[in-house]
């Protein structure tokens, strides 16, 4: 199965009767795998009110996102990403009873929420009481009453200058998170950023190289903020990273967001963070699919800079990539598209042990799995190996459901493997390995393995 992402616009204008072709090609296609993220049911939420309309109109957003993705969603659980069966009505209620929760994140906030469980009441007003009295390091009082830094440090962290204690921080951080979230102040904060590092956004925002610019004024001020937005460990340190730089270069101004709370739906730093995140949830994919202009550009960007192999596609670009490279219909042409590569693709050629090691990299997806070929040529020619494998980035995630259609779709080809252990039961996984399946047929040999992390079809003669 090949895993593909969509970002909430797509989805929302497939419902709406938009990208037919798109909506015809992926609804219902068993060579897709459609997860929707947490970060989905941010965007439903961030139209979210109390009247029986809007209720109503999520309602048939949920309805849709379930259908269209089996229910397979996608989540961060601290450790990893994690695929499985949740329906989206499940997890938005949840976020509709959370959504005051981590509102108010002040001390006197997280009091409130500690004296609310009588197992946490004690030890929490213990631990907030000894944090109200901490002073804050001396730099940070300095830059707060340096002249030239106290009007940026009174926007970024308000009214902390008249409580320079871990209880004003926290009280000052609670407002700026407020702000950046529910108000326009993310514009503010995008100004001082730029403004700090001397960088003009009307220069930056259609630049071929964003990162050339940003790394050069970084470097000039002798400071760096890449990697300070969010260090978090509530997320594997690819997630973060790959969030970071969505939210660094949306800061320094390449294609930078609209911000506006006057009128219709709110544009707010909220919308860049949960865009960061589908960036990060897509990297886990093989295709993402977006609508939106500026999201695509930076998205691409991030890829490029961290060597994410996801490709980035607009509905029309994914209709025709799917037209030309993945419409195999019928299982039996996957090893003849095969030898059809090696014979008339151009492939890149290192020199191993005893031989030459030839790989070529495919738009196809063979078995809608394999995007890769490598063939080892030994110098006395004695044999030729042969390896259908995966050209996947560092963070993506092969989950047990692509696999059972991988091996489903090779027995259709050959038949019952060899061993007769037949379909793999997700129990097979074990510790990250696997056992495998082995087919043979006219004197070949076909090997499915799992090697240090990569599935491999090996043919063998």
């Amino acid at each position: 199965m090949i895993k593909v992402y969509l970002d909430w616009n797509v989805i929302s204008q497939m419902k709406n009767g938009n990208h037919t072709e798109l909506n015809d090609i992926i609804f219902d296609n068993p060579k897709f795998l459609i997860p929707y993220s947490t970060s989905h049911i941010g965007d439903i939420f961030s139209s979210f009110n109390e009247t029986e309309k809007q209720k109503e109109l999520i309602q048939l957003d949920l309805e849709y996102l379930s259908k269209l993705t089996k229910d397979h969603c996608i989540s961060n659980n601290g450790k990893e990403i994690i695929l499985d069966f949740t329906p989206p009505f499940d997890l938005f209620s949840q976020r509709v009873e959370l959504k005051d929760t981590f509102k108010d994140i002040s001390l006197d906030g997280l009091s409130e929420m500690f004296s609310q469980d009588e197992s946490t009441k004690e030890i929490g007003e213990m631990y907030i009481n000894s944090l109200k009295s901490i002073s804050l390091g001396e730099e940070f009082i300095q830059a707060l009453e340096n002249p030239e830094t106290a009007e940026q440090m009174d926007k970024l962290f308000p009214g902390l200058k008249e409580n320079p204690t871990m209880e004003g921080f926290f009280q000052s951080f609670s407002k700026m998170n407020i702000a950046l979230n529910e108000n326009d102040d993310y514009k503010h904060l995008r100004e001082i950023v730029q403004d700090g590092f001397g960088i003009n956004r009307d220069k930056i925002f259609n630049l071929e190289e964003p990162y050339k610019l940003i790394e050069k004024e970084q470097k000039n001020k002798g400071f760096a903020i890449d990697g300070y937005i969010d260090n978090s460990k509530n997320a594997p340190e690819w997630f973060n990273k790959v969030s970071n730089e969505y939210i660094l270069l949306d800061m320094f101004g390449y294609q930078e967001d609209n911000v506006n709370v006057k009128k219709g739906r709110k544009e707010t730093f909220k919308n860049t963070t949960e865009d960061a995140f589908h960036a990060s949830f897509a990297s886990t994919c093989s295709f993402y699919i977006l609508n939106d202009k500026k999201s695509y550009n930076k998205t691409k960007k991030v890829y490029e800079k961290l060597s994410i192999n996801t490709i980035v596609l607009k509905p029309d670009e994914f209709v025709d990539y799917y037209n030309r490279y993945l419409n195999i219909e019928d299982v039996r042409l996957n090893l003849p598209i095969a030898y059809d590569v090696l014979k008339n693709q151009q492939f890149y050629q290192s020199e191993e042990e005893g031989g030459k090691l030839r790989t070529y990299y495919l738009p196809y997806y063979l078995f809608d799995f394999f995007n890769k070929i490598l063939v080892y040529i030994p110098n006395d020619n004695s044999y030729i190996s042969l390896l259908l494998s995966q050209n996947k980035s560092y963070n993506y995630i092969t989950y047990a459901k692509q696999v059972i259609k991988l091996v489903d779709d090779i027995t259709e080809l050959f038949g019952t493997d060899i061993e007769k252990i037949g379909r793999v039961k997700e129990e097979e996984f074990i510790n990250g390995k696997w056992n495998g399946r082995i087919w043979k047929q006219n004197n070949i040999t076909y090997k499915l393995i799992l090697n240090n992390g990569t599935f491999q079809f090996c043919i063998e003669e």
